[in-house]
């Protein structure tokens, strides 16, 4: 269970404003309810993000694993959360990994996944289809492979749910191989995270039903729980 902070939600944003909580306070109670890592969206114009603060805060508040999410375009961008993650002090090599969304990212996706690998951290590279992996060599496919079923263009203003298929996870398998896939987004019950790891993700990530819920701590553990097999 990847647990993900994001300040804004664009969908709710009439509605509800930005979440002034701190990041480190929602990183500890989602690492206390089970989440394996904490997804921290970083963007700023959309999501309201604030990555000077709050990474380093999360990476202080818990030992677990972090993604950072934000529209990575330039080896400019890659350098400054390099620089952000070591001032931070307990960034650990590969304890960090950089949303690539590949669409985005175009014909300069592997050479930023390389140059990513270069400055120690890790890469989850966002497909919206298997077609996207059409822009990739082989050779240059990251651990960590992300099936996104909102539209990111829309800011997933989007209605869509979690829709994964096996057949959709046996297509990326042939391609990917032992890479972690993960079904991302439109998670809003412990009901989509079983359908998403039947279909055979490796890790589901949720953002919106956490951030709504009015203790995040139990919503993430009746997420996790939910995977739990009792024995017999």
């Amino acid at each position: 269970m990847i647990a993900e902070i994001k300040r804004v939600i664009p969908k709710l944003a009439d509605q509800v404003g930005p979440d002034l909580r701190e990041a480190s306070l929602l990183a500890s109670l989602y690492q206390e309810g089970g989440a394996a890592a904490i997804s921290l969206v970083t963007e700023a114009r959309h999501f309201g993000g604030n990555a000077a603060a709050d990474l380093p805060a999360v990476l202080r508040a818990v030992p677990s694993p972090v993604l950072i999410k934000d529209f990575i375009l330039d080896f400019a961008q890659v350098d400054y959360y390099a620089g952000l993650i070591k001032s931070a002090g307990v960034g650990g090599p590969g304890r960090v990994a950089l949303l690539i969304i590949s669409h985005l990212a175009g014909l300069k996706t592997g050479s930023l996944i390389r140059y990513i690998y270069q400055r120690g951290m890790g890469v989850l590279l966002e497909t919206r289809n298997i077609q996207d992996l059409d822009l990739l060599e082989p050779k240059d496919y990251p651990t960590m492979i992300g099936i996104n079923h909102r539209l990111i263009d829309q800011l997933e203003m989007d209605d869509n749910t979690a829709n994964l298929t096996p057949e959709t996870v046996s297509q990326y398998r042939a391609l990917v191989q032992d890479a972690l896939i993960i079904s991302e987004s439109a998670h809003g019950c412990p009901g989509d995270v079983r359908r998403s790891i039947g279909a055979g993700a490796d890790a589901v990530l949720v953002g919106t039903a956490f951030m709504r819920a009015e203790c995040p701590r139990a919503a993430v553990k009746s997420f996790v729980n939910c995977l739990q097999v009792s024995p017999g």
